[in-house]
């Protein structure tokens, strides 16, 4: 067990320094594309009134903290890219389970977005006038365990949605371009639940996807039932999980992968 926790660390830690390898610039486009995306939000939210589902501060941490954890919030592992690429096969020739490897990956490429994204957006927006504290401490510490159980509902969708990939053959893209449409709708994490109409927003919380985002901020910001949130989450991985990997080995049977 030991040894297989260190190849996990090592894996993480290969994927975090290997993050800005010829791919600087590119990297940090990606955090001026989110940044400039959070600067509109906020506009936005600044424009509306206060309503009764949310105050106009609570929308603005709101899109500030989505902003600040959007890889968390909406995971997305290397396979379906590394499928369409032919690199998917190095996967299997590796030390540790396939899943496994792909969630340590995933994990070690969120380090530098968590130094060079996430902690200049907490340490900048006071001084834009928004609140990045959680409404209470109990909240913050609830919010940590939301996210967490978020994250591995996150990696459950994205293995799902591979699995898709896989049974499209060298459909790839189409399958992460619907799993994008549906995750940006759904989850929460670019509109909160509470602005949409009640009838929307009903359906969208019994969904599997807004516990990805929708849950942990919206317990963040105090607009939520945190314990039913939590318990609702929990079902859900518990629910999912032997699925997605029920469904993720069976799909490997009509892998077909281009590249080299």
């Amino acid at each position: 067990m030991i040894a297989l926790v260190k190849k996990y660390l090592k894996t993480i830690q290969l994927c975090a320094s290997q993050a800005f390898d010829g791919n600087f610039l590119f990297v940090f486009a990606g955090y001026a594309v989110r940044l400039v995306r959070l600067l509109v939000i906020t506009a936005v939210f600044s424009s509306l009134p206060d309503s009764a589902p949310m105050s106009k501060q609570q929308m603005l941490t709101y899109a500030v903290v989505s902003s600040a954890f959007s890889e968390q919030l909406c995971v997305y592992t290397p396979a379906t890219t590394a499928l369409w690429e032919g690199s998917i096969i190095n996967r299997f020739t590796r030390p540790l389970p396939v899943i496994g490897d792909l969630i340590a990956e995933t994990v070690g490429r969120w380090v530098p977005s968590l130094l060079f994204y996430t902690l200049p957006v907490y340490l900048l927006s006071p001084l834009l006038g928004i609140s990045v504290t959680p409404s209470s401490a109990a909240d913050g510490l609830l919010f940590a365990c939301s996210l967490v159980l978020g994250v591995s509902l996150g990696f459950c969708v994205d293995f799902v949605f591979s699995g898709v990939a896989m049974h499209l053959k060298n459909g790839c893209w189409a399958a992460l371009f619907i799993r994008e449409g549906i995750t940006a709708l759904l989850s929460g994490s670019l509109i909160p639940f509470a602005l949409l109409p009640s009838w929307a927003g009903d359906v969208f919380t019994a969904l599997p996807f807004a516990f990805m985002a929708g849950a942990p901020l919206s317990i963040y910001v105090g607009n939520g039932d945190a314990p039913r949130l939590l318990l609702l989450s929990l079902f859900w991985n518990v629910t999912l999980w032997p699925l997605c990997i029920l469904f993720f080995n069976k799909s490997q049977e009509h892998m077909v992968s281009y590249g080299g």
